[in-house]
């Protein structure tokens, strides 16, 4: 389950949240959670649709999803989670809501969402790119900042 404090969960085919978030009466609402979700289509590989649809219509989780090869041109997880809210999802949610990001699936993918919220947050913090490096670094240390990526 996921925690009551504000979370985004970025995961890929081969990651592993098999549970999504947790239905009871406590769980947080869906403004709190938000899962990326990337896979190649969604037709093949969204194993876990019905569940985390169910959690969406119980807004216990917003769910974000690309689909590569669905269309001729490739979406990939780190582009939605950019683009999100006007690209200010990633922003407000670390700086505003003091939330926390986990990353799951293959190496590739999870160096990509990281440079891409590195990215985010260099635009608006004020030393920039050595800001944001610092920032995530103490997320970590937190726990609230954690990627599990193979290749």
């Amino acid at each position: 389950a996921l925690s009551t404090s504000s979370n985004i969960i970025i995961n890929d085919e081969k990651g592993g949240m098999r549970n999504g978030a947790s239905t009871s009466s406590s769980s947080p609402k869906k403004k709190d959670n938000v899962l990326v979700f990337g896979c190649r289509q969604k037709s093949a590989d969204y194993y876990f649709q019905n569940n985390w649809e169910m959690l969406v219509h119980n807004d216990r989780l917003r769910l974000l999803t690309a689909f590569s090869r669905d269309q001729w041109h490739k979406i990939y997880v780190q582009k939605v989670l950019r683009d999100a809210d006007g690209g200010s999802l990633l922003v407000r949610h670390l700086l505003e809501e003091n939330g926390a990001i986990y990353i799951a699936g293959g190496a590739k993918m999870a160096k990509c969402v990281k440079d891409e919220i590195i990215e985010c947050l260099t635009e608006v913090l004020p030393r920039g790119e050595r800001d944001a490096k610092v920032l995530l670094k103490r997320l970590g240390k937190l726990g609230k900042f954690n990627v599990e990526a193979w290749s």
